[in-house]
This record gives structure tokens, sequence and C-alpha cells, in this order.
């Protein structure tokens, strides 16, 4: 199609460029411009690369890479499913635990009416599913979502400082792909507890430490439950998807990735020390 300076429109429209002063023509790259809009459009088969990431993670990654729309919500999306089905065989087997847990003060008897219909009805609400399901899903997911938000900005950070330019949409991306085995960590929960009827007490390597430790201990044992299989499959795919979209070298993708992860990995430790300093309150969120 020919767009003349009068305005008018000749010719048969296959492509449209720009033509010299003299012919007084203007073409316009019609073909070029439904390529570019092609490229934008998110690419469908997501559900199939997160199987690809076990098996394939070079070429999965590499199409992650490749893309430059926001893709992390498939992954996300994936993490938070297995959350709430994990939270939810979870459910009976901590109510069986706070009934049998229960117990009646020993000056129970010497309570006010008021005093003891109150007490009642906290133990009642722990068992609710508001306490049992509600809560523990959203901690979980909300924990997998502050992860990827900070593990995303600080490998962005690092990877800049290290002279990458790579932009900050690939970096979420490469994130949010990368944290694909933490849907398996939930995965293996649901069977574990569907199976044994108990509770993952000690994550990780948190049985080195004991349970009730406090200060400095309380931190180290926030930090070790967070290092497992799939924390270490996690950081393999994040060094390896650093390296395709980084442009940095080899050595330096893989050493400023690694100084990325520990720092994020120190912040994990937050929540058990800020649990412990709060009188022995449960640091929850799988995720962080």
């Amino acid at each position: 199609m020919w767009i003349n300076k009068a305005g008018t429109f000749a010719g048969d429209g296959a492509s449209l460029s720009t033509v010299g002063p003299k012919t007084g023509l203007l073409r316009l790259p019609m073909k070029r411009v439904e390529k570019q809009n092609n490229e934008k459009r998110p690419r469908k088969g997501y559900v199939k690369w997160l199987f690809q990431m076990f098996y394939k993670p070079r070429a999965t990654l590499t199409k992650v890479g490749a893309e430059d729309i926001s893709n992390k919500r498939a992954p996300l999306l994936f993490i938070s499913i297995l959350v709430v089905l994990a939270v939810l065989i979870a459910a009976p087997v901590k109510t069986q635990q706070l009934q049998m847990g229960a117990t009646i003060p020993d000056d129970f008897q010497w309570w006010s009416e008021q005093q003891q219909q109150q007490y009642l009805e906290a133990q009642a609400n722990q068992a609710s599913p508001i306490f049992m399901i509600l809560f523990p899903a959203l901690s979980g997911i909300l924990g997998y979502l502050v992860f990827s938000l900070l593990m995303a900005s600080i490998l962005y950070l690092a990877l800049t400082l290290a002279g990458s330019r790579a932009p900050r949409l690939k970096i979420g991306n490469l994130v949010a792909w990368a944290m694909v085995p933490f849907g398996l960590r939930e995965l293996v929960k649901f069977f574990v507890i569907g199976s044994s009827k108990q509770l993952v007490e000690n994550p990780g390597l948190s049985n080195l430490i004991e349970a009730d430790a406090e200060g400095v201990s309380a931190y180290l044992r926030g930090i070790l439950g967070s290092i497992d299989l799939y924390w270490l499959l996690f950081l393999v795919l994040l060094i390896i998807g650093a390296i395709l979209i980084s442009g940095l070298k080899k050595s330096k993708a893989i050493l400023t990735t690694i100084i990325a992860v520990l720092i994020m990995l120190l912040l994990q430790g937050l929540p058990s020390l800020i649990g412990s300093l709060l009188g022995g309150l449960e640091a929850g969120g799988a995720g962080f």
C-alpha cells in the first residue's frame, strides 16, 4: 500500500517503507511491524516448560530468557497451587495434634466463667479453618512471592554491578522459573504428610540445631531450614540462567549468582530470629 503526500492510498499493501523525496511516496513496514508484535506476544506452552525444567533446563531457560514479556506467572501459580494442596493435607493432622495436646490449666476451676469461656473459645479458634488452612496457605504463598521479589532484586543488582546489562524483567522471569523445584518440594511434602500422617517438623538441615534454640542459634536454624535438595536445584537452575542472559563470562556469572543467593539465604534466617525474640513464635512461610 502506497501513501502519497496528498494522503491518498495506492499499491498492493504488501509492505511499506520510506521512499525518496522525488517519488513523494511513503511506504510503512507493515510486515515488520506485525512480526515485532508477534514476537512481543507471550508464547504458549508454559505448562510444558514446567516439566521441561527438570530434564531440559538449559533449553527451557533459553526460551524463558528469549521473551521480552513477563512470563513468571506460570511458575508462581504452579508453586501456589501445590502450597495450597500441602496445607489442605496437613490441616487434619494439625487439628488432631492440637486436640491431643490440649490441656486444661491447673487453676482453671478458679477462673471466672467469662475467663473460662474466653479460653475455650481461643482453643476452638485455633482449630478453625482460618487458622488451619487460610493463614498457612496465605503465609506460604506470600513467603514464595516475597522470596521471588527479593531474590530478583538482589540478583539484578549483583549482575548489574558485575557489568551485566540484562533487564530487570528477564532477571525476574529467571528467578521465578528457577523456583520450580520449590513446587516439587511442596508436592513431596503433600505425599509425605498424607502417607505418614505426620507434619514435617524439621525442614532442610534445621535438625542440626535444636528446635528450642534462641538468638543466633535460632537464626542459624532458620538458614539451615532453607537448605535442601530443592534449594540446590534452584541454585543450579539460577546459575544456568544467569550464564545465558547476563552476557558475563561464565566464571563471573557463576560467582555473582552464588553471592546473590548467599545474601538471600542470610535474609531467610531473619524470620526464625524474630520468632525466637518474640517468645518462641514459629516463623512460618514456606519459602521465606
